[in-house]
């Protein structure tokens, strides 16, 4: 039995129409041509019913088996995390690179000045204010470096929770697939079995019958037939006249509720 069967004229019955029809495709075709016609039609919309849900579910079902919002998002963070960890190595990368460029210049630039080449006063000067500048310099790209390794440190903490993140997620999800693409099989393999049970149910309706069936299907939300329960409608839940429902009893005709106007059905 499916979950999404319905019964034929109570959506609270919610087991019901897979069971019905069950023992419905089980009759043999002396019992089943013995049948009212309010009973043949009650049997074809309880198949529609449980068609109309199953088709319902396989596209339920269909859909989940894209990918999920949630595993779009987690690649998207660990991409997030990914480019940032990367902006932040390439920022370190650069200032380790200037302070090797400012290390050598000031290498040399001291070698000038202590080599006793440089006499001019002046001279002296303006190579102890470069030495100093650069210094200065280097000690800034020093605290720089320190802040972007900071940086890259967290972010490759960050990355590291991501990834991890999203294999839980992926792991979920793959399960999930697994059982979405068995219920997809299962569903389609019943969609198939109750194909051919209406088309077998159909034939044995009569034409005026089926085109009357069809009109209040259309009309009524998928519920042409009414089940009969005493006096009650089980669709539109009016008690009917005596002689009403005795008349629903009667296995020569078709008999309508006077509210709701569906074929009614009393069950044997």
């Amino acid at each position: 039995m499916f979950p999404w069967a319905a019964c034929a004229a109570c959506a609270a019955c919610a087991a019901c129409a897979a069971t019905v029809v069950q023992q419905w495709c089980n009759s043999d075709e002396k019992e089943v041509t013995a049948m009212n016609r309010s009973h043949l039609l009650y049997r074809l919309q309880t198949i529609d019913l449980e068609m109309g849900n199953g088709k319902s579910r396989l596209e339920e079902v269909e859909a989940s088996l894209e990918e999920s919002e949630e595993l779009r998002q987690a690649r998207h963070a660990l991409q997030k995390a990914k480019d940032e960890l990367s902006r932040w190595q390439t920022t370190l990368r650069d200032l380790e690179l200037e302070a090797k460029s400012l290390t050598a210049k000031i290498t040399s630039v001291e070698k000038g000045l202590y080599s006793g080449r440089v006499t001019n006063p002046k001279e002296l000067a303006n190579l102890q204010n470069e030495v100093s500048y650069l210094k200065r310099r280097k000690g800034e790209l020093e605290d720089r470096q320190i802040e972007a390794m900071v940086e890259v440190e967290e972010h490759e903490v960050e990355v590291d929770r991501q990834k991890a993140s999203l294999a839980q997620i992926e792991a979920e999800w793959t399960q999930t697939q697994k059982r979405l693409t068995e219920e997809r099989g299962e569903l389609e393999e019943r969609l198939a079995h109750l194909k051919k049970e209406r088309g077998k149910a159909e034939e044995m309706i009569g034409a005026e019958d089926l085109a009357l069936y069809r009109e209040l299907h259309s009309r009524k939300g998928g519920r042409a037939v009414a089940l009969l329960k005493g006096e009650v409608c089980q669709a539109c839940r009016v008690t009917l006249p005596t002689s009403r429902a005795q008349q629903a009893r009667s296995r020569d005709s078709l008999s309508f509720c006077s509210s709701c106007q569906r074929i009614l059905y009393v069950e044997r």
